[in-house]
């Protein structure tokens, strides 16, 4: 849409008029209350969020009591492993892993010197939680640290979890397994535990999980029923699980043994591979059903030894084994004072499942201050990447990586040309010169840059507007911080090693689909310099690649026989490893090392960087600057933002 910005700072004042009193889309959905609720909750809910660590992993966890019991999963924690427990206010505490159930995914851990005054979240009713209910995560991811505070997100509940798993839009990366999912009234309801590909696959224990194995957690000990532990005979059965009435009269009796665990009674016994189990303490053995009820009537009469018939090479055996099983159950342990507190009943809010429709018509009168930039990195390969229009200017800002020649807008169905005027390397910002005044876009001038970076409140609602959608609507994750470059590194694709007396870094080894090997580097080359930097050795070829930009075109000077050449080599980024659902998803090629960014939980496509974003009363906060990671999306403070452009237009004519 087209207007002029007298309306468009109309409109932006009207939405602050109507936001401060409260503007609601529904009989009881207020946008306005519910920004209120989810800052209070962080408030409350933050100071038992904690950060563990121990045995080379970190993962999350919440304080649910006085006396230190602590909720996390279980494919983190080890029965009777020793943790340190950190506090968001700088305590690092002393922990013990207690139970742990594999099946669930739930597992406890107990502070063993737990102080006075330990802050704790009481744990609520995970089974009452109804559809589109607002719900708030808690965790440490992994990566980028962001301080001693956990990183915020929101969402709603998608399936309640009463037979299963919890499921949220709350998104989860690595690192926050055990973080809790927390409703509006400041309880734990959901413990995170996995995630799946599509970024609606976001499950969590429910909390009920925790309340009903409340004793064996409490227990050292893996487990995976309540009551005495489950014996277990220690073989793996053979093809698929029947029930009594699905057996053919002409299949073979009994159970088929494909393996067989090394130290368990069923190996002590002497049962072996492909043996045939026919009958266990005097029961039949049709279906796995069977062998699981004589295994259970075993332990409940005391029994210590077991006869189980086996049929091996047509033959019938009895072998004694030896019922070595604990049959104690874990003793009672009351649950804490504090659980299930009473709280009004639970609400859903429809208007959460497409929160960002809420806000089409403010997000249509931000949503021209985009452009959508095209420009090329090679003969064949273009890219695009939104820009961001300086109101009444020529300029347009954008991210530098993503930006190559002769980058170019469409504007009213014309291609417009643009100039590169300037880039700057530590914030991948790249200022272009428009032949035309915006007559739209973002007002500098009158940005709130106190609103930007460090002062801007955890739990915040922005908005990222997409000229061709309804945009983003996500929350502010933490304060401010410093982020370490570490995946935004220039990739080459080799095997360096010091070549003579400091004479070069000589190839050793060029991977298959490297950047050298695409720009026809050979091993045996010995590069001497790669653009103005001298290389003399490996470490001088490593040193200059930690501080290159993913995708940088480089000129690289080397050695080739007798033969100098001078190759340009499109970098890349370094390559991931990992078949990890949360690596699945697109990511900036730049991603981190920024002096200050602001994290929020915005599904932004590594495409979408380089736009605006702003509160939901229109304040200018920054640019999009890179996806991070499955769940962070960076923004650069404004006045960040302003800096460059004032100091890279100093000397131009707008």
């Amino acid at each position: 849409m087209r207007w002029n910005p007298s309306v468009f700072l109309l409109l932006i004042g009207l939405w602050s008029f109507a936001a401060d009193r409260g503007l609601a889309w529904a009989d009881e959905f207020d946008v306005a209350e519910l920004q209120a609720e989810i800052r209070e909750t962080i408030d409350r809910v933050r100071p038992a969020a904690v950060w563990i660590t121990g045995r080379g992993s970190s993962f999350s966890g919440v304080i649910v009591s006085t006396e230190g019991q602590v909720l996390s999963v279980a494919h983190a924690v080890e029965p009777g492993a020793r943790y340190r427990v950190n506090l968001p206010d700088g305590r690092q505490l002393r922990g013990v892993g207690k139970g742990a159930n594999p099946r669930s995914d739930a597992a406890l851990i107990q502070i063993t010197d737990p102080p006075d005054d330990l802050p704790f979240v009481p744990m609520g009713d995970s089974s009452s939680l109804v559809t589109n209910q607002p719900c708030i995560g808690l965790s440490y991811p992994g990566g980028q640290k962001v301080g001693g505070e956990p990183v915020v997100r929101f969402g709603h509940v998608v399936r309640n979890g009463r037979r299963g798993m919890l499921q949220s839009s709350v998104l989860m990366e690595p690192g926050d397994s055990g973080g809790p999912l927390v409703d509006l009234n400041g309880c734990v309801v959901g413990i995170h535990s996995r995630i799946g590909v599509s970024m609606d696959r976001n499950f969590e224990v429910p909390v009920d999980v925790f309340r009903r194995y409340w004793n064996e957690l409490n227990y050292e000990r893996v487990f995976m029923h309540s009551g005495p532990p489950m014996p277990e005979l220690g073989v793996r059965l053979k093809g698929p699980r029947r029930d009594e009435e699905a057996v053919e009269e002409d299949t073979p009796q009994g159970l088929a043994v494909e393996d067989v665990v090394d130290g368990g009674m069923a190996a002590k016994a002497g049962i072996q591979d492909g043996d045939r189990l026919l009958a266990l303490f005097g029961r039949a053995l049709v279906g796995p059903r069977d062998l699981h009820e004589a295994l259970v009537a075993a332990r409940d009469e005391g029994a210590e030894t077991v006869t189980a018939t086996v049929l091996r090479d047509d033959e019938e055996r009895d072998l004694e084994i030896l019922f070595d099983v604990d049959r104690e159950a874990a003793p009672e342990v009351a649950l804490p004072a504090s659980d299930l507190p009473e709280v009004p009943e639970p609400q859903g809010y429809a208007e959460l499942a497409r929160l960002p429709s809420q806000f089409a018509e403010f997000e249509a009168a931000l949503d021209d201050a985009c452009v959508v930039i095209t420009s090329r990195f090679d003969e064949e390969a273009t890219r695009r990447i939104v820009g961001t229009r300086v109101l009444g200017t020529p300029w347009i800002l954008s991210k530098s990586t993503e930006v190559g020649e002769q980058p170019e807008v469409t504007v009213d169905g014309d291609v417009v040309s643009l100039e590169v005027i300037a880039r700057n390397a530590d914030n991948d910002l790249v200022l272009l010169r428009s032949p035309m005044v915006n007559e739209l876009g973002i007002d500098l001038e009158q940005a709130d840059l106190g609103q930007a970076g460090s002062d801007l409140t955890t739990g915040t609602f922005v908005l990222s507007p997409d000229a061709d959608g309804d945009g983003l609507v996500s929350v502010v994750g933490s304060p401010a911080f410093r982020s370490d470059k570490w995946q935004s590194r220039g990739f080459l694709g080799v095997m360096p090693g010091t070549y003579g007396n400091n004479e070069g870094a000589v190839l050793n080894h060029v991977s298959d689909d490297g950047a050298a090997m695409r720009a026809g580097l050979l091993v045996g080359d010995i590069i001497t310099k790669l653009n103005d930097t001298i290389i003399r050795t490996q470490n001088d070829l490593r040193s200059f690649l930690a501080e290159a930009d993913p995708n940088a075109v480089i000129q690289a000077t080397l050695r080739r026989e007798e033969d100098e050449l001078i190759k340009p080599v499109v970098l890349g980024s370094v390559p991931v490893m990992s078949s990890h659902a949360a690596d699945q998803i697109a990511k900036s090629g730049r991603r981190d090392g920024f002096a200050e960014v602001v994290p929020h939980d915005a599904d932004l496509k590594p495409e979408e960087c380089g736009g605006p974003l702003f509160t939901l009363q229109g304040e200018f906060l920054g640019l999009n600057i890179a996806r991070h990671s499955r769940v962070r999306s960076y923004l650069l403070p404004a006045d960040v933002v302003k800096d460059f452009l004032e100091s890279s237009t100093e000397s131009q004519t707008p």
